[in-house]
């Protein structure tokens, strides 16, 4: 499964109309001890480069460790994607595991730092289950 996704595959432009403004996707060991800690500091790269408010971009690294995390230990999959979108105001993190099989459920709002306004859900993709959460949030 690796060989077929590169180590670093790395997008962000600017998207058309119905499309995220940036877009950055990662791949993670699935298994490594420091993949979530990897998430974190890739989503806060992206969204500090972004000039979201420090605190919120403090909440969404830790989000998105969170999720890679709770994907990693509920997804048998040797790869994780992590996707960082923004898009006018809507932040939306997603971690795909390609080929992977589900062997206990994605619940993303059982996670610590989800808050009550914030959108999450699970979509099996044609490549594999994946897990998001959308936050809104403004650049500064």
């Amino acid at each position: 499964m690796s060989a077929i996704i590169p180590h670093l595959f790395r997008v962000r432009v600017p998207g058309p109309e119905d499309g995220p403004d940036f877009r950055e996707v990662r791949t993670l060991p699935a298994e490594a001890a420091d993949t979530p800690e990897t998430a974190a500091l890739r989503a806060g790269v992206m969204y500090g480069l972004l000039c979201l408010p420090a605190a919120e971009v403090e909440r969404l690294a830790r989000l998105a460790g969170e999720l890679a995390r709770h994907v990693a230990e509920r997804v048998l999959s040797d790869t994780l994607l992590l996707v960082t979108d923004y898009h006018r105001g809507l932040v939306t993190i997603s971690v795909i595991a390609p080929a992977g099989e589900v062997w206990k459920q994605l619940d993303p709002r059982s996670l610590t730092h989800v808050e009550p306004a914030d959108q999450t859900g699970v979509i099996q993709h044609d490549m594999g289950p994946s897990a998001y959460i959308q936050v809104q949030a403004v650049r500064s």
